[in-house]
């Protein structure tokens, strides 16, 4: 089982989406204009509302505001629904300003929220982009894959299940503690392991294969599966356990190193977190030169004074 540290993914995917709202107020400030650095040769016109044009970059724009909350996957389906979205945009944003119920300085807030927003995610995938180079890439894999492997090596299990049947009162439990002990008889006496998981286990995904439970990592296991397959050597199977859904034996077949994942295989996920730590370096640096006074702090402590005197 190949071992990659857990990363995190770069700064422009953990912000927030915004609503709908937001790309109806792109349309309405002109998100028909050319994205960064399109020229209008690369950004075609799809349709015309009305003489409003929408252009290619403006269903790309709805599709990263809005479309982790879209149903439709089908590529040809999500570019309809995008593009009736955007037109309903246009649409509605006619109708509110012919019934003069716009609100100025909202909209003024909103404009300068999605500004904002546009330049800081451009201005983050610039910084990954430009973080992203074959020497970072192989650092991130020598700190973080090959320093970061522990010495606890891999485990070939297999296992017998006896799964503890609904309502899971002390009666279904003591049912399965019963079938557990039972099978443990036989294992006692001399039967093969696989034998008796053909015969008696109740999990159907591994019963077919001899209770072949795989390679395991500690951290791919639960706590009590760790806490009980770290102990076994090579050959030994463990007294019958329990868990939140059954019980259970467990078998130690062999034991191998942990392997590092194979650096070509992983180029891509190497590359956004190295795009990540970037990113999150310039953020924490711009906040830290910044000056930043919480209002909201300060009048909070002024009430708090109040109160006190």
């Amino acid at each position: 089982m190949n071992a990659l540290p857990g990363f995190r993914m770069p700064y422009r995917a953990m912000t927030a989406r915004a609503g709908l709202a937001t790309v109806w107020l792109a349309v309405m400030l002109g998100a028909g204009a050319p994205a960064f650095g399109q020229s209008p040769s690369a950004d075609p016109v799809v349709a015309v509302v009305n003489g409003s044009p929408i252009h290619e970059s403006d269903l790309e724009l709805a599709d990263e505001v809005i479309g982790r909350n879209l149903l439709v996957q089908d590529p040809i389906e999500r570019r309809e629904t995008l593009l009736k979205m955007v037109t309903d945009a246009v649409l509605l944003a006619k109708v509110a300003t012919d019934r003069h119920i716009e609100d100025p300085a909202d909209l003024q807030r909103r404009a300068i929220f999605a500004r904002n927003q546009g330049l800081t995610n451009h201005l983050l995938t610039v910084v990954g982009q430009q973080a992203v180079s074959e020497e970072a890439m192989r650092k991130a894999y020598q700190e973080v894959v090959l320093n970061g492997v522990t010495t606890e090596p891999e485990l070939h299990l297999r296992h017998l299940v006896f799964m503890i049947a609904p309502p899971a009162d002390d009666a279904a439990v003591k049912a399965a503690e019963q079938k557990a002990k039972a099978a443990m008889d036989r294992i006692n006496k001399g039967e093969d392991f696989t034998v008796v998981v053909a015969e008696v286990s109740e999990d159907p995904v591994t019963k077919a294969r001899g209770g072949d439970y795989d390679w395991r990592q500690r951290g791919e296991m639960g706590k009590e599966y760790a806490d009980v397959a770290i102990k076994l050597k090579k050959g030994e199977v463990s007294q019958p356990f329990k868990t939140a859904v059954g019980w259970h034996i467990l078998k130690l077949e062999d034991t191998r190193p942990r392997k590092p994942a194979d650096y070509d295989k992983i180029r891509d996920r190497l590359a956004a977190m190295v795009a990540s730590a970037a990113q999150i370096e310039l953020v924490d640096k711009v906040r830290a030169e910044a000056k930043i006074v919480r209002m909201d702090q300060i009048h909070k402590a002024d009430k708090e004074g109040a109160k006190v005197r």
